[in-house]
């Protein structure tokens, strides 16, 4: 699948399934180094709508740690433009997800299960203006839980280690 290249083409897209009465769901994140956690987050999320669209948070606005992101932006999101699960994929230039959100108005916003317990302002406001527009937010399971950052400080503790 293509990435798009912005806003309007994405509300463009997402006009077309909604006259075709198809639901849409949306991803958000990092996506650095995809690991099977990723992967099963996208499949759960595909399974419960008719198309997904995925953005890809920009380098400048992750804030994961020093040197980080591992890859730039472009790459993430052909990566993840490979996989059968998603629909769509777009680079999101801003701090959070809520213009990409705004603009597709999806029916689900699909986050991992590690936000089941977390009070980041940012998923409240993104939770906010998702159930706004009549969507809902839906938490993945935590059959496959991993996390990009554990699995770079294992890299780097095993190079240490060399």
């Amino acid at each position: 699948m293509a990435i798009l290249d912005g806003i309007t083409e994405l509300q463009a897209i997402a006009h077309g399934y909604r006259s075709g009465g198809l639901v849409i769901g949306l991803c958000h994140g990092c996506f650095d180094i995809v690991h099977v956690g990723h992967i099963h987050h996208l499949q759960q999320a595909s399974t419960i709508v008719d198309r997904l669209f995925v953005s890809i948070t920009a380098d400048k606005y992750v804030n994961k740690g020093p040197d980080r992101p591992v890859f730039p932006g472009r790459s993430r999101a052909e990566f993840i433009a490979s996989l059968r699960y998603c629909d769509h994929v777009i680079v999101n230039h801003a701090a959070t997800a809520e213009p990409i959100i705004s603009a597709l108005q999806p029916d689900a916003f699909f986050k991992g299960a590690d936000y089941r317990s977390s009070s980041d302002s940012r998923l409240q406001a993104e939770r906010e203006l998702v159930e706004s527009n009549g969507g809902r937010v839906i938490l993945t399971d935590d059959m496959v839980l991993d996390s990009t950052s554990r699995i770079v400080q294992l890299i780097t503790a095993m190079a240490g280690n060399t």
